[in-house]
Formats: structure tokens, sequence, C-alpha cells
């Protein structure tokens, strides 16, 4: 078996190596109607101090943390976002990110699914994700999420340009509080009215049709789709745990 090297800085994955397999970096997501919080430099309309993260609708307080176990060849991953102030969000997320070139497939809800840079988050509501190299595999579990009562768990398995990327996810569940329903390309962002948002998500097949219809319709698809957001009041978090185990 393989030897599994990290480098972890600031307590995040910033690259890892096992066998033939290359993988980071590895952090969070968050965003609501405008803001868009990660750990890198693609952070949008943020502003932070220290752990805590002004977005434009909230402030939110974040708790990161990546340990690795040399022994059982794993990482643990665990994010908690606590609410500094009543704030909406329409996701929150542990990701990880792996080459694409020496994995063969991955595995999601019994599904087998071969790299063709689909762009398409297959998201299903289930604890784990496998991903194939040769005769080892990558395990990603999902040991622990709390939603506050207001978000659900979910992962996903996304192919995207030269990588594979896993979400363990948090989703707003009913009731919801706001729907955005928007059209965004890279010129633009153009939002539908919020009453005649609700209006078109509560007829029959709304949802089904525009619940994050480019995330599941992938790299071709238009721009649309509708993205519920629910309001977490202060004090209260929303927390993940995962990890990524190396066989």
């Amino acid at each position: 078996m393989p030897d599994l090297k990290v480098q972890i800085d600031q307590n995040r994955l910033i690259s890892g190596q096992y066998g033939p397999v290359t993988f980071g970096p590895w952090g969070v997501e968050a965003s609501d109607r405008h803001s868009f919080l990660t750990l890198d430099d693609n952070s949008r309309d943020i502003t932070q101090t220290g752990q805590d993260y002004q977005f434009r609708q909230g402030l939110w307080h974040l708790d990161y943390q990546t340990a690795f176990d040399p022994d059982d060849q794993s990482l643990c991953i665990r994010a908690r976002f606590t609410a500094r102030v009543a704030s909406p969000l329409q996701d929150a997320v542990i990701r990880l990110v792996f080459d694409k070139s020496s994995i063969d497939h991955g595995i999601i809800a019994g599904k087998c699914i071969r790299h063709t840079n689909s762009d398409k988050y297959r998201l299903h509501p289930v604890p784990n994700v496998t991903l194939q190299a040769g005769s080892h595999r990558i395990t990603v579990t999902l040991d622990h999420a709390d939603g506050a009562g207001r978000f659900s768990p979910f992962m996903y398995l996304r192919d995207r340009d030269d990588h594979w990327i896993i979400h363990a996810r948090l989703l707003p569940h009913a009731p919801i509080d706001d729907i955005w329903l928007r059209w965004a390309n890279r010129f633009f962002t153009l939002s539908c009215p919020n009453a005649l948002a609700r209006t078109i998500w509560h007829l029959p097949g709304g949802k089904a049709l525009f619940w994050r219809l480019r995330e599941k319709w992938g790299r071709h698809a238009p721009e649309i789709q509708a993205v519920p957001l629910n309001i977490i009041p202060a004090g209260h978090s929303l927390a993940l745990e995962v990890t990524c185990r190396f066989h």
C-alpha cells in the first residue's frame, strides 16, 4: 500500500499524493444571494476579520479543521458555520478535489461515473462517494451533518475539466424562506422578482424543473435555476464532518 503524503497549511489541506493519485486543495464553500465564501482567492463580496466572514446578507463564524491520521491512511475534515446574526444561506459545503489522470471512475448512489467533463453535479442524499484508481480506492464518507433543522445533507460527484470534485453539502429544506430564480452568465445575473419566483416554485412541476437546473444538466445547460435559501438564527450553526480514506 502506498504511503499517504499530504501538505497541510493553516489547518487546510493544500496538496496530497497517494501512489499515482494527486489531490488538493480542499476547503469549504458557502453562499447567499450575493456573496460567495471559499478558502482560496475566489471569494466574492466577502470581508474577513479573523474567523468571521461578513456576507452581503449575513455574518458567519467559521471553524475549520483538518486532521491527518497516517496509521489509518485517512484525513478528517470538520467545518462549522455559526451565524453571528440571523443570516440566509443557499448552501454550506466541504469541498474535495482530485486530479482525474490516475482515477478510472467514480461511484455515487450505486452508479459508476466516467469522467467526460460533463460538469454535472450528481447530487444524492447518500453518506459516501468512491473513486477507483487501479487497485486503489478512495472513499469519502459523511460522518456527521447538522443542518440546524433547516438544511439537509447531500453529497455530489462532479467531473469538471481535469478534476473530480466531491462535495459534502447542506441544502435548504422546506419550509423555504426565500427562492432565488436567476439567469447568470459571465456578463450579468438577472433575478426574477421574489413574488414571481415563489409562484413559479409552487406551480405543479416548478420545483422539479428549476431546482438547481444548471447543476443537474451540466456544462451545456442554460445558466437558469432556482436556488432556495433558509435563514439561520443568530447563535445557531451548520456543521459537516467528512473522512477521506485511502485503501
